[in-house]
């Protein structure tokens, strides 16, 4: 009898899975795009890259930044993104400076921070030691964000007094980068680019001739004149350019202000303007200037409806446009200037205009509809035309979407 054969069977063991890494992004915000604050912005961008290069437990997905956009601000670039990719499940947890980095306004903050949490993804702020995963983390971001607020506010109030101690002063140096004939000198001074200038004499010299503003928009895109922008020739970039009192070396300050939420808005009056005549170097002459800004006073002041019929589809102003064949007509201005990408337009007989004018004065600003109605002689439609003042038609406008908004 054979001896028998003994083998012994073991249970190959399998290798336990590797615990997946934490996904983790940085964000990184500077207040104003200057050099000193661009400077801090890499610095820390580097820092977040040094910091989870060779982590053994975060896989680093990137550094999401902004500059030169308010922290008040939701609509930054930067921070979208950010988001975008934590809702697709792309990011596990996110690492910022401060709160004030991450937002200055406290609903921004906890909009955005309880909107996180809810998918799972959580903040760490550094500076003030909180992650929001945490029990006592929202608490503490609610009272620490009222703070910031607080302290932004603080900032902007600081801020506006020091402008306009500048503004009596006249000691206030002037950004060339969006001022077409201009460019700033090594001392930061307005000194004229004669690359560009000859753009701004052009436009001078054409109103002065007779042109009108959608004679010289027309002329300026046929011959290809150059705009040194990423926006073509249009009839609000050429008003700019004959109202700017920049042109004749003068300059007009706080024009604009910042409000107590930190927007920028047009002052027309509640604060007062501070005028410095001779503060650079002119393109235009005075007089020249002078002249052309008569000549807008008159124009303006041609025809009775100007600035009191709005467009039904976009709002903006109609203008008064005559035919090849001498007919009088009031259309909408953006579609004039953009063509039918920007408004379907409307094309309205003064004829018609001044029908309805005798029966209901037209003494405010009014939208034009198009109403069709029955020939009795010959069964066909025709044109008609009614006005509704802007206020009621923004509201009837309100109830037609909530309308549409119940059916769908």
């Amino acid at each position: 009898m054979k001896k028998p054969v003994v083998t012994e069977i073991t249970k190959k063991k399998m290798p336990l899975p590797l615990p997946s890494l934490t996904r983790v992004c940085a964000y990184v915000r500077v207040s104003t795009p200057s050099e000193e604050q661009l400077d801090s912005l890499r610095n820390q961008t580097e820092y977040y890259h040094r910091r989870f290069a060779n982590s053994q437990f975060y896989s680093f997905v990137g550094v999401y930044s902004d500059a030169g956009i308010s922290g008040g601000n939701v609509n930054r670039p930067g921070f979208q993104e950010m988001l975008t990719k934590a809702r697709t499940g792309e990011i596990d947890l996110i690492f910022t400076k401060s709160i004030s980095r991450f937002a200055r306004n406290t609903l921004v903050l906890l909009e955005a921070v309880r909107e996180l949490k809810d998918i799972g993804v959580g903040v760490i702020f550094e500076e003030q030691n909180i992650n929001t995963l945490s029990s006592e983390g929202e608490m503490m971001l609610t009272i620490i964000g009222a703070f910031a607020e607080e302290e932004l506010k603080s900032t902007i109030q600081n801020n506006k007094l020091s402008w306009r101690n500048r503004f009596k002063r006249g000691n206030v140096k002037i950004s060339a980068n969006r001022l077409v004939g201009y460019r700033n000198n090594d001392k930061g001074q307005l000194e004229i680019d004669e690359h560009q200038a000859w753009i701004i004499r052009e436009v001078y010299e054409r109103y002065l001739c007779g042109k009108s503003i959608n004679d010289i928009v027309r002329e300026f895109r046929e011959e290809g004149i150059p705009t040194f922008s990423k926006n073509i020739w249009g009839k609000d970039k050429i008003k700019r350019i004959l109202s700017n009192e920049k042109y004749c070396g003068d300059l007009l300050m706080q024009k604009s202000f910042i409000n107590e939420n930190g927007k920028e808005v047009k002052n027309k009056g509640q604060l007062p303007k501070y005028f410095v005549k001779d503060h650079h170097p002119a393109i235009i002459s005075r007089e020249d200037w002078e002249k052309v800004q008569e000549m807008r006073k008159a124009r303006s002041n041609r025809y009775p409806f100007s600035k009191l019929l709005k467009c039904p589809h976009c709002g903006f102003s109609l203008y008064h446009t005559t035919n090849h064949r001498g007919l009088v007509y009031w259309s909408c201005g953006r579609f004039r200037d953009y063509t039918k990408s920007a408004c379907i337009g409307i094309n309205v007989p003064e004829k018609k205009i001044l029908e309805i004018h005798k029966v209901t004065p037209i003494t405010e600003p009014m939208v034009i509809m198009e109403v069709k109605s029955q020939d009795g002689s010959k069964g066909k439609s025709k044109k008609n035309y009614c006005l509704i003042p802007v206020n009621e038609y923004r509201k009837e406008e309100g109830e037609r979407q909530e309308t549409r908004s119940c059916i769908l």
